[in-house]
């Protein structure tokens, strides 16, 4: 039997929760966030800059810390993230300050997004992917907010106050994705002529991308956002679009007739289409989603053109498109992280109107591509990412988490969201690249981020004056890419001393 001893007291602060923050930091100095930061015109609060406070609350979202109490209080007891920024102690009001006292974070947004296309792992190349959708972020606390209202949640199937948040998700050929860039629709209050709605927010925030990226981009969007206009502006921006035909989608079949040549457009019903394939789809084996491709499909496009009389008129003409019948063969073991689960209906209550085009579990998609047949179906399995971003942004991230009433403390929540989204997806990405079975999001924030941890000083002679750190075994999983992104210092600076340039005197 083994002897107990008597209890010694020592200080215990060493340990940490989040023992994958220095490779987090790696990360976050590769893309420049803290000098983006302060190009954006955020400084300091309190004598504390701006860009610490920033990765503070990046690691606080993916510590899921509820509050900025609990964030305050979280670092105050954590002493690798005390080192690591050289602050002892945060208080509830440098944060809250820090918060609620910018409003230029469509700023760093955008600055976000143009430093990430300077990068080649994650700068986007002509056919990958935009995904667009929308969903509602519930926020009972704070009904004074100018964009929050009593909106109907098809999810649920019940009305709440909440935010309509249209955000678009970049997915890459090679794998790496992020989050984009987000807008909150808002309701106008008199005039009716202005109103704005989601597609007018999402034409918008496509001309910020064809700003930044000039290359040709898929925009993959679900059955709401099949707007004849609204897919217009895409195209005459250089965008192909790829979504799902609606019940009520007007067809026509082009066809010659045999005896004198003349041309015929037969109207077709996107559900009769589907049956008539669908013997072809149920051939097809040993595929996990089966597709076939409709030839000489049209659709109605509005056409601007100037009359006899110089004036400008729009007229309906007949519009070639590309139409690909497809269907989820083989049942996943997770429809989550599943992109072929896109073709199952998700427990959706639209109108009759808004109702999808299905038979027998098949869908009808639409795409402008119809020189491109076999890269439409390619496109759209990777609009399911975009509902994988919402999942793990409200379930890992807390972004419903977020009760402050102010507007600009819910921007700053947003876009930080999206910036400490964007590091764990690159991160994910960087151990599915270095030879290592894919990890899950959950698992990189578990396993590697948000990994206990003890910090000591080297005992050895060679390294006085270096910090080791122990990490839990479960990061073991991790070690080629913690070797790989492990970085050489612990303190967090605003410029790596490494990069930077010395310019000689001109005089």
């Amino acid at each position: 039997m083994a002897d107990l001893c008597k209890p010694k007291f020592k200080e215990l602060s060493s340990f940490s929760n989040v023992g994958g923050a220095p490779v987090l930091r790696t990360v976050w100095d590769r893309f420049d966030f803290s000098l983006l930061l302060s190009q954006s015109g955020i400084f300091k609060v309190r004598g504390v800059a701006t860009w610490i406070l920033a990765f503070i609350y990046v690691v606080g979202l993916i510590n899921r810390c509820q509050s900025v109490n609990a964030l305050a209080s979280f670092f105050n007891k954590d002493g690798l993230l005390q080192g690591m920024t050289g602050i002892q102690k945060v208080t509830q009001s440098a944060l809250s300050r820090f918060l609620t006292g910018f409003s230029k974070w469509d700023v760093f947004n955008r600055r976000r997004t143009a430093r990430l296309q300077e990068d080649p792992d994650t700068a986007l190349a002509e056919g990958d992917v935009l995904a667009l959708d929308d969903t509602h972020a519930p926020h009972p606390y704070a009904k004074g907010i100018p964009f929050l209202y009593w909106l109907y949640d098809s999810s649920t199937r019940v009305y709440t106050w909440a935010m309509n948040i249209v955000a678009l998700h970049a997915v890459r050929k090679n794998g790496v994705e992020y989050p984009w860039s987000y807008a909150i629709w808002t309701k106008p209050e008199n005039d009716a002529d202005k109103k704005q709605s989601k597609l007018d927010l999402a034409w918008q925030m496509l001309q910020v991308v064809r700003k930044q990226v000039t290359c040709r981009l898929w925009v993959v969007m679900d059955r709401w956002y099949f707007s004849k206009p609204f897919l217009l502006q895409c195209e005459s921006a250089n965008f192909d679009w790829v979504t799902k035909a609606k019940r009520n989608t007007q067809l026509f079949r082009r066809m010659i007739e045999p005896g004198t040549g003349r041309e015929r457009f037969v109207p077709i019903r996107p559900k009769d289409l589907i049956r008539e394939v669908y013997p072809m789809l149920m051939a097809q084996t040993n595929v996990d989603v089966a597709s076939v491709a409709c030839e000489n499909i049209y659709v109605k496009m509005p056409k601007t053109s100037v009359n006899r009389r110089g004036e400008l008129s729009t007229k309906m003409k007949y519009t070639p498109i590309a139409a690909i019948v497809g269907k989820r063969m083989k049942p996943k073991e997770s429809t989550a992280t599943t992109d072929a689960s896109e073709l199952v209906n998700l427990n959706e209550t639209q109108e009759a109107d808004e109702v999808a085009a299905e038979y027998k579990g098949a869908y009808l998609l639409l795409s402008n591509r119809y020189d491109a047949l076999y890269e439409v179906m390619g496109a759209w399995l990777k609009r399911w990412r975009i509902e994988v971003l919402f999942r793990t942004a409200k379930q890992e991230l807390g972004m419903l988490s977020c009760h402050s009433p102010n507007a600009n403390h819910i921007h700053a929540h947003l876009t930080l969201l999206f910036t400490a989204e964007t590091l764990v997806r690159y991160i994910a990405w960087q151990q599915t690249t270095a030879g290592e079975e894919d990890c899950t999001h959950g698992e990189v924030i578990r396993n590697l981020l948000c990994i206990r941890c003890r910090t000591r000083q080297a005992v050895r002679f060679n390294e006085k004056g270096s910090i080791v750190i122990d990490l839990d075994t479960p990061a073991k999983c991790f070690a080629r890419l913690i070797h790989k992104l492990w970085p050489t210092t612990l303190e967090l600076r605003w410029f790596e001393p490494t990069n930077a340039q010395l310019l000689g005197a001109t005089a």
